[in-house]
């Protein structure tokens, strides 16, 4: 029970969130669901953020 109570947290407080800012930067927003591999995922997560290009801004247009 306890174990569902911390996925239920993770989903809300890192993946929602992350799912956001991929779907709004023009990523997939699957990659938010690397956050579920400890420690390797996260940082996955913030190269992926950091370096890709991000085609919401690449096509000159402002991101929404």
């Amino acid at each position: 029970m306890a174990l569902l109570v911390q996925l239920v947290l993770i989903a809300v407080v890192l993946i929602v969130p992350l799912w956001r800012i991929f779907r709004r930067a023009g990523l997939n927003p699957a990659f938010s669901l690397l956050v579920l591999i400890p420690l390797l995922g996260s940082l996955a997560v913030l190269a992926i953020l950091a370096f890709a290009p991000w085609p919401a801004t690449v096509r000159g247009g402002r991101p929404s």
